[in-house]
């Protein structure tokens, strides 16, 4: 899939973007918390990122004739509460590095980074609560509060994947829980935010739920064959962690035992060289298998969003979604 008028798409992303990430910065100028607890908790996210969830959110209100200042809140809203996540992952994972840059249990020490996390957690639904009316404050809060629920129990099924995630199918709900749930959060909020009635939020919904697991997958590709100089994490890292993704699970039902035995003397063990391993799974068909899985969720999310407004709004989504099975970092 690839996204046909690159320069058009940017200049529209970046707008997008560019709304969030001055919001962000105001909020992050507050003097009324302790300074220490202030820089853990925007270290990550003025560091960079995609946004692409609040862009989801805001393009789809566009989509769906809102508007997109009123949606600012909860664009913002579920940009901090996707950066409360990684804040927690990476403590969970013992990363030290992400987007290039150190973590912020690595550079502020574990006890201050969970503090950060849970601050940011906390700005989420203040942000709802003090900028929507009653029936919208009530229904985001009902959207991200389920979400934040979903991650928890998809993030505990990824760190016991011994335990619970044995098949693709498996693998493909657990995916649906850490990440899809909040990409899938973004677009019924859009939808939610531009009024219109529960069968359209129903619909963008889903079509989010794909684009997420869409985009789970894609992070899959790049944690083994990603350039780490474009991904900001090293050569190998999902390896190295063990993490049963997509390919890994794909390639290990195919591989011999002598193949087999050679995988998992590097998965998940602290090693100089991951070649063998992603080998192994190019060998075993495991990263075109989770392209073409990749695309099919991906086909089903544009079909979804296809049905519904016109013009520039709805061919950036489209391309957004392009651009999420596309990017390399």
């Amino acid at each position: 899939m690839e996204i046909s008028d690159r320069s058009w798409f940017e200049d529209r992303y970046r707008f997008y973007k560019e709304k969030v990430d001055s919001y962000i910065r105001n909020l992050s100028s507050r003097g009324d918390i302790p300074e220490e607890l202030r820089k853990s908790s925007y270290h990550l996210i003025l560091s960079g990122g995609k946004r692409i969830r609040p862009v989801i959110l805001m393009a789809i209100v566009d989509m769906l004739g809102g508007d997109i200042d009123e949606a600012i809140h909860a664009s913002v809203s579920i940009e901090l509460l996707h950066n409360f996540t990684l804040i927690h992952d990476d403590i969970m994972d013992g990363d030290e590095f992400r987007r290039g840059v150190k973590t912020v249990h690595t550079l502020f020490g574990e006890s201050l980074a969970i503090l950060a996390g849970d601050y940011l957690f906390s700005l989420v639904f203040k942000l709802l609560s003090t900028n929507y009316d009653d029936y919208r404050a009530r229904r985001l809060t009902e959207i991200y509060s389920k979400a934040s629920e979903k991650i928890c129990i998809g993030q505990a099924m990824d760190i016991n994947p011994e335990r619970h995630i044995r098949s693709v199918d498996d693998y493909l709900n657990m995916v649906y829980l850490k990440t899809g749930a909040l990409i899938e959060a973004a677009s019924e909020a859009g939808a939610v935010i531009s009024g219109v009635d529960e069968k359209v939020v129903r619909d963008i919904s889903l079509a989010g739920r794909n684009m997420g697991i869409a985009f789970q997958i894609a992070d899959d590709l790049l944690g083994i064959i990603g350039d780490p100089k474009k991904t900001g994490k090293p050569v190998g890292n999902d390896i190295r962690n063990g993490k049963m993704t997509l390919p890994v699970i794909y390639s290990l039902s195919r591989m011999d035992d002598v193949d087999r035995m050679k995988f998992k003397q590097v998965f998940g063990r602290d090693v100089n060289d991951y070649t063998v391993a992603v080998k192994l799974i190019e060998i075993y068909g495991g990263i075109e298998y989770s392209r073409s899985v990749m695309r099919r969720y991906a086909e089903e999310a544009i079909r979804i969003i296809s049905t519904y407004g016109s013009g520039d709004s709805r061919r950036f989504i489209i391309e957004l979604i392009k651009f999420i099975v596309s990017r390399d970092r």
